[in-house]
């Protein structure tokens, strides 16, 4: 009898705390750099490269052990070195990011290659073009939706625009934003300069996410959802890959 109880006692104990903190949540991961700049290879000592920030997502996608969520892998500023070439961007058919925000440069010249942008769907820009890319993308997660734009004003009315759950905002260098444009209760993360970040904290559901001041690094929030409402976020910067901080080593993909 006593086995018996002890048993039950248990399995109930589990449930509870297998339903606090896993049932109802879902986790997003968003790694994040603000300015790459050509940098695709690792230097000599193993820093940086793109195959660095493949491995990285891969590693963050095996820590959700849930499967309830996403990593996301987002770039925005100057990708590319001032050099652009078609060579350059062939590069970019073996990685795996879901959004990257192009310079005004990189978008003046895509619009004289205009048959580079079907290839690369995920493609954003700062500002209205002659190639018809878009400024923002919603992302469908279980049953979360998650924007990422340049700015806040919707292209269509509110109403019909689906329901969002968070904005994730990289503004334009060149632009200006207006307070009045933030939805009061939709959160919104802006990813900005470190000098920049102070700027909205005395908004309830505005926050800020700095972006990286080296190029060894890169910026990562991870954020939890339950019922649909953000309950907790954890900022900070992973070293890519650098020997100070005695980071195991990560290859390229053959």
């Amino acid at each position: 009898m006593k086995t018996f109880l002890l048993v039950c006692f248990l399995t109930i104990t589990l449930a509870l705390y297998t339903e606090s903190i896993s049932t109802e949540d879902t986790k997003l991961t968003i790694l994040y750099i603000c300015n790459l700049e050509g940098q695709f290879e690792f230097d000599k000592e193993g820093r940086k490269g793109l195959s660095t920030l493949m491995e990285l997502k891969r590693m963050e996608i095996e820590k959700n052990f849930t499967k309830k969520g996403k990593v996301f892998l987002i770039s925005a500023g100057n990708f590319f070195s001032k050099d652009l070439t078609l060579k350059n961007f062939e590069i970019l058919s073996k990685t795996f990011f879901d959004a990257i925000i192009l310079s005004d440069e990189e978008i003046s010249f895509l619009e004289t290659n205009p048959k580079l942008v079907n290839q690369y769907p995920y493609f954003l820009s700062y500002r209205d073009n002659l190639i018809s890319l878009d400024t923002e993308k919603i992302f469908e997660v279980e049953n979360l939706n998650i924007k990422l734009t340049t700015y806040l004003v919707n292209k269509l009315p509110y109403e019909e625009k689906k329901h969002i759950h968070l904005n994730l905002v990289f503004p334009s260098p060149e632009s200006e934003l207006n307070l009045n444009e933030i939805h009061p209760k939709i959160p919104v993360i802006f990813f900005l300069k470190p000098e920049q970040t102070t700027a909205f904290s005395y908004k309830k559901n505005v926050y800020t996410a700095e972006c990286p001041n080296s190029k060894d690094k890169v910026g990562k929030l991870t954020l939890t959802y339950r019922k649909q409402k953000l309950i907790r976020q954890i900022q900070e910067f992973i070293p890519l890959n650098t020997k100070d901080n005695n980071q195991t080593w990560i290859y390229p993909y053959p």
